[in-house]
């Protein structure tokens, strides 16, 4: 029992720093999208939202990608004035089975 208890530690530690590593990596491909490197429309006009995106990993198990500029929103889920741009989501999709793949790998014994 000590050991299961032991390697159920062990693994959500490892879960843990994956998750928090993939949630920065995700920040990086997000960043990217908002810059034209991807294939979402470039969103940088001054470079405060690109500049907003972060990334939170205070939460045990659990990587947050954010922004926190007012306009946010608005770009990735459009207006009526303006198309939505869908950095966020689109990005999550992409590195989803990596994401995946990349925690299934840390906590494998």
């Amino acid at each position: 029992m000590a050991y299961l208890k032991k390697e159920k530690i062990r693994i959500e530690a490892e879960a843990n720093q994956e998750i928090h590593k993939q949630g920065f990596k995700l920040e990086g491909e997000v960043k990217d999208s908002i810059a034209g490197r991807s294939s979402e429309q470039r969103s940088v006009d001054t470079g405060r939202f690109l500049n907003s995106v972060q990334t939170d990993t205070s939460v045990y198990l659990e990587s947050k990608v954010f922004s926190d500029v007012p306009y946010a929103p608005y770009l990735e889920f459009g207006t009526t004035k303006i198309n939505e741009r869908k950095h966020f989501r689109n990005s999550l999709d992409r590195r989803k089975p990596v994401i995946i793949e990349a925690v299934n790998l840390a906590v494998k014994f």
